[in-house]
């Protein structure tokens, strides 16, 4: 090393110019950076949607279920799967082994299309998606009119086009489930009745009546003309005019059915804002554009168009993530610089010297534009992950760098000429530089190996990369730039004071005089040590715990249960009196709602952070209780952006008969009732619906000569609509379908009665051809693993997960579970418990490999086990931390706690290297162990304020964005401060406790060789 540093010394230009190199690569890299929310990567998770007829759920899953997971189960990149059967739709969520995602995606479409034939033959949509974390979601915007049918029209052509035609927009999607885009011909059966007419007669027809067909070309020299004949119809008239042959004559349509254009008019389900219907449109973004670009000439054509309007209609934001993740980028990069500055400033407040100062405040940026460089070439962008994973880094980059120029300074105060104390400096702490450095590599290797939820190691492997690439371009600055540097800024400093002029600091002169103390009582520092870990173990029940991934801050989703039997009249009131509520709350900037008849979701959008009053607990709990003094409402879910409306409690429980299932779902929610806290407890069993079915007789049907096919086809005209054909209205296709008056067919003695038409014209009751049995069909039928399985639910109030999780955990055993039945925690409780199991395995592989490497290093076991105990207070510091914030301990906290591990070991390393390097130089133990820690006293704290400054603005939470990092600052910079403050004392301790023993059995096996050799020595002399 001694030879590398005197060569750059003298080829300084060379330096000079990979400075420059640097310079340049790190900001081209750094303004070539796509911005995004979250990094992309496509996760594991794949869904297949398999819709369409009216079949029971039992029988869907007969037909349907049962025969894609038989085929699911042969499938070895699997890792799991699960299903929900409702009536007329199958939906399957499987989860891939990893790195296995795209391969099963192709699998399961395969599957899905190979057993299409074998399906029923309503059947008619297979969709399979694969999820992805950080999508190619742009913004959803809300069409607010006064016609809805114009509304939908608008939406579908002129707006559309117009947005699509912008750079980047890959499409704009417009769902029209909640509204009807089709053309209904309700027949009269009473003029069905008097023309003599059966439904399936007049459908026929209207098959027949529209077609297009070319029969034949009129060949002339140099061209040539089609001849095509267009018995076609678009619009209502056309079809109200068509003629029906009759038994008694060909007559209009319009005299046996009603003809209605259903466009924009509401069936079960509808969207509403301020009181209105609204048209959705979400759009997504082109592969490799950047999100805020593109939204921002999205939004120039939305001006456009609203000013166009007139105020008629109006285009109004939904969800968008732009504004957010530009305000957070703006504050996480902020705190970036902020954090650098601080760290800076601490340097010069120690050092009192602004060449020297400078030297760091040169490798900082450098440190920095490396590190834009390898994410660069990794394939990473800008986003809050990478952002969070840069202000970590901030404190930490500086670290080697401090210590390199600190030591180079101690030899200049030693009077050095500058040169030797450049080369000497550096050579004296590269080993211990190194090695902290290579412990706070490691500590990603376990992390990034382990078996994390899938959401989570995307996040995960690109904190990993990020900071490792911080800290290795860190490390470079120190031992190639620091030096070189530190030639070219303190040539002329003329204010070294050498050490014995130099008076000590206030800081080494208190830490001196509390190890003095500490060294004198060694059994009772460490016994005081001990009580500090005991009531920090006291102390972890009241350290909340829970998931804080919340990305998105500005945007709540909740969704409100509505008792069985709410029609959507009642729905949209309850809806809009929620709406109303909402409102009122100064916090929120909108709300958007999707009604069912069952249940109603609802876009609570936020006013930046800067503009609410109310923390996200306080808000939370407004909006809950809010919606909660609605009369008619059920259960309520909240949850911000990010999380989902997944409630927090969920128990699965397992088996094969519904009834069982179901009174062993009242013993749970039994269970859970008696936890305070939980609340909102339901499960998903519901009754079922009433069914009939209808088996044919054969006998009766031979006799009429009606096959059961007809027979089927008739019952299903009166039943639900049948589709005849499509037209095209405006560019917009349209089908155009056949039904029965709503009202007409509702009781089972009705359908009883409906008229059967033979072959030869004579109509005969249905209850004379079939024979009746009436019973219950599910509402849905889940299953996991092809298990049947049901979910209690439950929210929570007033306490956290890890309690709630704690609590369940002690009360689930008293439920009396029937042999062949399981209940089993589920939901985001599993995902906590997996995560913090998975976090134990973490911790003790970093603590194993920080082990070995210190073993490495100091080439005995017992000054590594030194460094090892003296962890638990890191830890010690986290509880007091989380404790007096009460932020949640979640995922981001776990990623803290295991980075802390390897930051403050870095403490101890050098501490006891400095001690062994002048224990080398024949000081006696308790003496290096006092110059030692005077050593060492000003670079570790130096080190660890600049480490913990430059992640303060993080921990503060003052703006958007800072709600994912703040747990993750509140862990480092919590277990540091006490950290630090214990090792100055308790390693210093510890080392004396270890060495001191191990200095008496050196002594006690002298004294033993010594009397061993007299006797030997005196028969000698015999």
């Amino acid at each position: 090393m001694t030879r590398t540093i005197l060569f750059l010394l003298k080829r300084r230009l060379i330096v000079y110019l990979i400075t420059s190199l640097i310079v340049i690569a790190g900001l081209g890299s750094l303004f070539s950076f796509p911005i995004e929310l979250v990094p992309k990567t496509n996760l594991p998770w794949i869904v297949l949607n398999i819709s369409g007829g009216s079949l029971p759920p039992e029988e869907m899953e007969e037909r349907v279920t049962k025969k894609v997971e038989q085929e699911l189960k042969a499938l070895v990149e699997i890792k799991e799967f699960s299903s929900t059967t409702s009536m007329g739709r199958v939906r399957i969520m499987i989860v891939a082994q990893e790195g296995q995602g795209e391969r099963v995606k192709q699998e399961v479409q395969a599957i899905a299309n190979r057993l299409r034939n074998d399906f029923p033959a309503g059947v008619d949509t297979i969709d399979v998606r694969q999820d992805n974390l950080g999508t190619e979601a742009l913004v959803d915007y809300a069409l607010v009119g006064s016609d809805p049918q114009t509304m939908l029209n608008l939406a579908k052509t002129t707006i559309k086009e117009r947005i699509e035609a912008v750079p980047g927009v890959r499409e704009v999607v417009i769902p029209d489930s909640d509204t009807q885009a089709k053309i209904a011909v309700t027949f009269l059966p009473e003029r069905l009745n008097a023309y003599q007419m059966t439904p399936a007669g007049v459908i026929d027809q209207l098959r027949n009546s529209n077609w297009k067909q070319a029969v034949g070309t009129l060949e002339n020299t140099g061209f040539d003309t089609v001849v095509m004949f267009d018995q076609t119809y678009s619009t209502v008239p056309e079809i109200k005019q068509l003629l029906i042959d009759t038994p008694k004559g060909s007559v209009p349509l319009a005299q046996l059915a009603a003809v209605e254009d259903l466009r924009g008019v509401e069936q079960d389900f509808t969207r509403l804002t301020d009181g209105q219907v609204f048209v959705y449109l979400s759009l997504a973004r082109a592969e490799g554009s950047d999100l805020i670009e593109t939204q921002a000439k999205v939004e120039e054509v939305v001006r456009q168009i609203n000013a166009e309007a007139n105020g008629q209609y109006e285009l109004r934001v939904m969800i968008e993530a732009a504004s957010f993740i530009n305000n957070a980028v703006s504050n996480l990069s902020r705190d970036v610089v902020l954090g650098g500055v601080l760290a800076i400033a601490i340097l010069f407040l120690f050092l009192r010297n602004w060449r020297v100062t400078l030297v760091i405040a040169t490798t900082l940026p450098l440190s920095a534009l490396m590190t834009f460089i390898a994410m660069k070439l990794g394939g990473y962008n800008l986003d809050l992950v990478t952002l969070i994973s840069l202000s970590l880094s901030v404190g930490l980059i500086v670290d080697a760098a401090i210590v390199v120029l600190e030591s180079i300074y101690h030899f200049r105060e030693k009077g050095e000429e500058l040169r030797d104390a450049i080369v000497k400096g550096t050579k004296e702490v590269i080993t211990p530089v190194f090695t902290s450095q290579l412990t706070l590599v490691v500590v990603f290797l376990p992390l990034v190996l382990a078996d994390f939820e899938d959401w989570l190691q995307p996040i995960l492997s690109t904190i990993a990369f990020t900071v490792t690439s911080a800290i290795v371009a860190s490390t470079v600055a120190a031992f190639f730039f620091v030096p070189i540097f530190s030639e070219r800024f303190l040539q002329k400093d003329k204010n070294i004071s050498l050490e014995k002029e130099r008076k000590d600091s206030l800081i080494v002169r208190a830490f001196q005089r509390v190890l003095s103390v500490a060294l004198r009582h060694r059994k009772k520092s460490l016994l005081a040590a001990v009580a500090l870990f005991v009531a920090a173990g006291a102390m972890l029940p009241y350290v909340k715990m829970g998931q804080g991934m919340d990305v998105n801050e500005n945007l709540v989703f909740a969704t409100m249960e509505f008792p069985r039997g709410t029609d959507l009249a009642g729905a949209k009131q309850l809806s809009l009196q929620a709406e109303q509520q909402l409102r009122e709350l100064p916090e929120v900037k909108d709300v958007f709602s999707f009604v069912g008849e069952t249940e109603a979701e609802l876009f609570i959008a936020l006013k930046g952070k800067k503009e609410r009053s109310k923390g996200k607990e306080e808000l939370t709990e407004a909006i809950n209780e809010r919606l909660k003094s609605l009369p008619g409402v059920e259960n309520i879910t909240t949850a911000y952006g990010g999380q989902g409306t997944e409630a927090p409690i969920q128990l699965d429980i397992k088996g094969d008969e519904i009834e069982t299932m179901a009174t062993v779902a009242a013993d749970v929610e039994a269970m859970l009732a008696a936890i305070p806290g939980i609340t909102n407890i339901r499960n998903d069993i519901e009754s079922g619906q009433e069914k009939v079915t209808l088996v044919p007789r054969r006998e009766a049907l031979a006799r009429i000569q009606v096959d059961p096919q007809s027979l089927l086809q008739q019952v299903a005209v009166m039943m639900g609509e049948q589709a005849i054909t499509t037209v095209t209205q405006e560019g917009i296709e349209l089908d155009v379908v056949a039904r029965m008056p709503q009202q007409w067919l509702k009781h089972p003695e009705q359908l009883r009665q409906i008229m059967i038409v033979a072959r030869d014209g004579i109509q005969v009751p249905l209850h004379e051809l079939v024979d009746v049995t009436y019973g219950k069909t599910p509402v849905a039928i889940s299953r996991e693993q092809g298990q049947k399985v049901s979910t209690v639910y439950a929210e929570l109030s007033g306490i956290d997960l890890g309690t709630a999780g704690r609590a369940i955990a002690e009360s689930l055993p008293s439920v009396v579970v029937p042999a062949g039945y399981q209940v089993e925690i589920a939901g985001k409780l599993k995902e906590q418990s997996a995560n913090l199991t998975q976090g134990l395995f973490v911790f003790a592989g970093v603590i194993a490999l920080i082990y070995v490497i210190m073993v490495a290093q100091f080439g005995r076991l017992s000054q590594p086990l030194i460094i090892m105990l003296t962890i638990p207070m890191a830890l010690v510091g986290v509880v007091i931390g989380f404790v007096l914030t009460q932020r949640i301990f979640g995922e981001m906290a776990m990623i803290g706690m295991i980075m802390l591990i390897g930051i403050v070991v870095s403490n101890a390393i050098l501490l006891i290297d400095r001690i062994n390097l002048l224990r080398s130089r024949g000081m006696e133990l308790t003496p290096a162990i006092v110059q030692g820690t005077k050593d060492r006293v000003r670079p570790v704290i130096m080190t660890k304020l600049t480490a913990i400054l430059g992640m303060l603005p993080m921990a503060l939470a003052m703006a958007e964005g800072s709600d994912l990092e703040a747990p993750l600052a509140t862990a480092v910079i919590s277990g540091l401060i006490f950290h630090t403050l214990v090792t100055l004392v308790l390693v210093p301790v510890l080392y004396s406790l270890f060495e001191g023993a191990k200095e008496k059995r050196i002594a006690r096996r002298a004294s033993r060789s010594t009397l061993v050799a007299k006797p030997n020595m005196a028969g000698s002399l015999e």
